[in-house]
């Protein structure tokens, strides 16, 4: 597909490419279990970067902070981008976008590690109450949300055509007997 004209820097599936620079990201990652990488957008540019880190004290660096860290080294301004992140990020994590103006979050959606499942659910619980969303991304479509992709049939006329209808019993005969929402019938 053909960028739309005026605009040079369409992207046609951003979540999707983006998601990607941050797995790639994440392959430099020195966390041996969880490997993760997270970039910040906005308006299409790649304003942070960050992968997960584990230090040989035992320090675990989430990715997210790691790439808001890099927007506040460089200077550069966080409100109203959006996180792209290979990793559920953690409570402290959400506390930063939220300090930082960053109202959306797409993680990579895929098991989550054993070890931090309690940690992510305070997460999610947070992000909730302060307001910031966080969207799952999967590699291939939700099959629950596809497209019906069944061959179209033509519809028979008769099923639309207000001369075919006939009143039954079920049917108001006079405008006292339809009822609206709030009203009852005695």
């Amino acid at each position: 597909m053909i960028a739309p004209q005026g605009d040079p820097t369409y992207i046609k599936n951003k979540e999707k490419y983006f998601m990607s620079i941050a797995k790639t990201v994440a392959l430099a990652s020195t966390h041996p279990k969880s490997p993760g990488g997270c970039i910040l957008v906005r308006d299409r540019e790649i304003i942070g970067d960050g992968r997960s880190i584990l230090t040989a004290s035992k320090v675990e660096v989430d990715c997210l902070t790691y790439a808001i860290a890099t927007c506040s080294k460089r200077g550069t301004p966080t409100a109203g981008a959006v996180v792209y992140t290979t990793r559920y990020p953690f409570s402290a994590s959400i506390f930063q976008c939220y300090l930082m103006g960053i109202k959306k979050l797409v993680i990579y959606a895929h098991e989550w590690e054993p070890y931090y499942k309690d940690e992510f659910r305070r997460a999610a619980r947070l992000a909730r109450e302060l307001s910031i969303a966080i969207e799952p991304l999967f590699d291939e479509e939700d099959p629950r949300f596809g497209v019906n992709k069944a061959p179209k049939r033509k519809l028979e006329k008769e099923l639309f055509d207000a001369a075919t209808f006939v009143a039954d019993e079920y049917d108001p005969q006079t405008t006292t007997e339809i009822l609206d929402d709030n009203e009852t019938t005695v």
